[in-house]
């Protein structure tokens, strides 16, 4: 029945909300970030106090003597700089909080219907447009307009992708003309550790609008993360950064995994 599937909706963005803002344990990993400018690749690891990361590639190629000088000299600096410690904290909060938004309003920003099962034992719901949806924030804006699939992880009521496109244009704006483009797509992909922990392994955005009906929007995320190691769960920053410094192995087949999962996004 609708109710039901509207409450494991409702189960899946609280566990996805209560996973970000209290996280049980904390990893080290591999993250790629695509942009117009190019590719970055970074050996990261999450801790209380924020993510510290170490460049290993620019453009699926090693870092120049220049490039590795500006990453090693901000590391150098971190563990002794609070205030700068603080402010890279702050930029991923707001980042995370910003996501938090979305995730927030997913229940009520879609009529659901079961779709069936795939041979995991997942559960594929359509959505669509709820008419009366009220956003609670400026970045669930996006969800007016959008339909796709959500596949559900049953026994741990978690969030395995969503898939949404827009099915017409939306607009973004509070009190300032802006409008987003129908064919906008939203894709992210999560999958569960060895220990039971759900991790972002795939996000791809792709919108594009206008402002002020003369200037284009073009907003553009690709993230793509593998090879979830556990570090201790009280880490601090200048452990962390020692961590990056003397353990500089990279896990084994780290590039193919994170290929294979570039390879399997979009490539818009």
């Amino acid at each position: 029945p609708a109710s039901s599937i509207h409450q494991m909706v409702k189960n899946v963005a609280w566990n996805q909300l209560q996973a970000s803002e209290h996280p049980k344990h904390y990893y080290r990993y591999i993250e790629r970030t695509v942009s117009a400018s190019g590719s970055r690749t970074m050996d990261e690891i999450s801790t209380p106090h924020g993510d510290v990361d170490r460049l290993i590639e620019v453009d699926q190629h090693p870092p120049d003597q220049q490039q590795i000088q500006k990453n090693q000299q901000m590391l150098a600096k971190l563990p002794h700089d609070i205030q700068l410690q603080q402010s890279r904290q702050k930029d991923q909060q707001s980042n995370m909080r910003r996501r938090d938004n979305v995730m927030k309003d997913i229940p009520n920003a879609f009529i659901y219907t079961y779709a069936g099962r795939n041979t995991q034992g997942q559960i594929m719901l359509k959505f669509r447009p709820a008419p009366n949806f009220q956003p609670s924030s400026r970045q669930s804006l996006i969800l007016e307009g959008m339909a796709g699939e959500l596949w559900v992880d049953p026994k741990t009521q978690r969030m395995v992708k969503i898939d949404g496109r827009l099915i017409q244009a939306v607009k973004i704006g509070w009190g300032f003309l802006a409008k987003l483009n129908e064919g906008g797509t939203f894709l992210m992909e999560q999958v569960q550790g060895p220990d039971g922990t759900w991790h972002q392994k795939l996000l791809a955005v792709h919108f594009d609008g206008t402002e002020l009906i003369l200037k284009h929007i073009h907003i553009r995320v690709k993230e793509f993360r593998c090879c979830f190691q556990r570090v201790p769960d009280n880490l601090s920053i200048a452990a962390a950064v020692h961590m990056l410094q003397s353990t500089a192995q990279l896990p084994k087949g780290w590039k193919s995994r994170l290929n294979a999962i570039q390879k399997s996004a979009p490539s818009n």
